[in-house]
């Protein structure tokens, strides 16, 4: 199974030329490829050794309109670049619509030139803006860059929560659309909730998909800490229909939970460094700081550093082994305070965490992989539960627990 890395962060890029080694390939967000197009295009020059595809992020066109607007009411500048590339009578329609009103697909009303411009986006701008005036000034950070083309193309597509929501057609027409025009390999994203995988549902994905060498698979906010057995079984139930086919299964956002239940159809999964393990379609991409959580291993999950330091105080044998772990704590929790002073490490944990989770994965039977999630249930549910939440203070609750392990226990 591959380990693609979502792009989030410029202030990411000097870790991930670090530690590129533990990744396979990248996944560029098309909103901030637009912004910043030679800063970022040049980077993606630089990991020329590594594949990336570009994510053109179309799906926030389904946001109401007062979501692409910043504080003083103008278009977000992210947004607007996209908008300008991809199709620019929405600008205009844009302005026409009521604060909470959406675009709806007849606002499109040239999908063959909408799905034109999002494929020239893919196929044109990396090369063109890593040679441009801009980016030369980017350059001289890196020993060598090579443009080089997408793995594939990714059409234009959108969030449907059934088959009668008029997304599902209009992405299924934008793929085949992209399929004519594109000389790469054209994988669609299917994004949709979790309950609404019925088996009428699957079905029709697998037939209307049928043509296309490989999907990318988006489970719309699927939250792996609260998900249910049943949602997993939901979407097993899609992967595993889709994987009949011989088809390349890619995973936009997930964590150990899908490497774990769907281990058998998966080809790669991605996500970001310590975020983007799951994202809900409603979600505006913009900034805004990264949480600085550490990964707890047996927990498969990450905790707030208040109460990693609690957990890893009461279970010391919760200390991580990877070689980042082992150069700061010499097994003393205490030692947890070191990674406040150089946020970075505990970046570099989790992707040398990811990697070897990944591995073991492979090579690891359902019997053991269910026994091991059980055995850390057994082990720290009922001390971690009982642990005060320092990040709670005022409702002096209690930590959360590790009910989740056995949702996927049962979802295997």
């Amino acid at each position: 199974m591959n380990i693609n890395l979502r792009f989030g962060m410029h202030g990411d890029i000097q870790l991930i030329h670090d530690q590129k080694d533990l990744i396979d390939g990248l996944v560029i967000p098309g909103h901030i490829l637009a912004y910043q197009a030679a800063s970022t295009s040049v980077f993606i020059t630089s990991m020329f050794d590594k594949y990336y595809v570009i994510d053109p992020m179309t799906f926030i066109l389904q946001n109401p309109k007062g979501v692409h607007l910043n504080d003083k009411g103008n278009l977000r500048p992210s947004v607007g670049k996209l908008i300008n590339l991809y199709y620019p009578p929405l600008i205009e329609k844009l302005d026409d619509l009521e604060i909470d009103s959406k675009f709806r697909p007849h606002h499109i009303d040239d999908i063959d030139e909408f799905c034109k411009n999002v494929y020239e986006f893919q196929m044109t701008i990396v090369k063109n803006e890593s040679k441009s005036s801009k980016a030369s000034k980017y350059l001289d950070r890196y020993k060598r860059t090579k443009p080089t083309k997408p793995k594939y193309i990714i059409p234009p597509y959108f969030r449907f929560s059934d088959l009668s929501d008029p997304w599902y057609d209009f992405t299924l027409e934008c793929a085949k659309i992209t399929l004519n025009l594109s000389k790469l390999p054209v994988y669609p994203v299917i994004s949709c909730p979790a309950r609404s995988l019925n088996t009428e549902l699957i079905d029709r994905i697998s037939n209307d998909y049928s043509e296309f060498k490989g999907v990318v698979i988006w489970i719309d906010n699927m939250n792996e800490i609260a998900t249910t057995s049943d949602e997993i079984q939901k979407v097993k139930n899609l992967l595993g229909k889709l994987s009949k086919s011989e088809k390349i299964i890619e995973v936009l956002y997930g964590g150990y939970m899908l490497m774990a239940t769907c281990k058998d159809f998966l080809h790669s999964i991605s996500h970001g460094i310590l975020y983007t393990q799951h994202k809900s379609y409603e979600m505006t991409p913009g900034g805004g700081g990264v949480p600085e959580r550490y990964y707890i291993p047996k927990f498969h999950e990450f905790r707030s550093m208040s109460q990693t330091d609690l957990i890893l105080h009461k279970h010391p044998d919760l200390i991580c082994d990877c070689e980042v772990c082992q150069a700061i704590f010499h097994g003393n929790p205490d030692n947890i305070i070191k990674f406040r002073d150089n946020p970075d490490l505990l970046r570099q944990h989790f992707l040398t965490v990811r990697r070897r989770e990944c591995t073991s994965l492979e090579s690891m039977g359902v019997d053991l992989l269910k026994a091991n999630l059980q055995k850390t249930y057994d082990d720290y549910h009922d001390s971690t539960s009982q642990l005060p939440n320092p990040d709670a203070f005022l409702s002096y609750s209690k930590m959360r627990g590790l009910e989740y392990l056995i949702e996927w226990n049962n979802g295997i």
